[in-house]
């Protein structure tokens, strides 16, 4: 599967998306959507957030748009798209993280 992650920043305390990925079948959090039906060369459009636009099979490889949430973690500014080829197992978007704070700077 080929999957183009778009990052958008959540609202405080709202959590990121959880993305899995098992053969043409894709996991957010608790929503399972299952592509195997989508025929070779045709395009599906699942009209449902977080997919933005049409999911097309090319080559036997799914390839989809998500936009993903990212959590407080997350630095505000983010590149993007980002694009997952092989995406396979649970996906970890590529998101710049905010520098965790040691002892010594809560303390000061």
């Amino acid at each position: 599967m080929k999957l183009t992650l778009i990052p958008q920043r959540g609202l405080p305390g709202q959590p990121e998306t959880e993305i899995s990925v098992l053969g043409d079948t894709i996991i957010l959090g608790v929503e399972v959507y299952d592509f195997s039906n989508v025929p070779e060369g045709s395009t599906f459009n699942p009209e449902v957030f977080p997919f933005i636009g049409d999911v097309t099979r090319k080559e036997g490889v799914i390839e989809c748009t998500l936009v993903v949430q990212l959590g407080e973690t997350a630095e505000s500014a983010q590149g993007g798209p980002w694009v997952i080829e092989n995406a396979s197992g649970v996906i970890e978007p590529p998101a710049i993280r905010k520098p965790e704070l040691g002892f010594s700077e809560l303390s000061a």
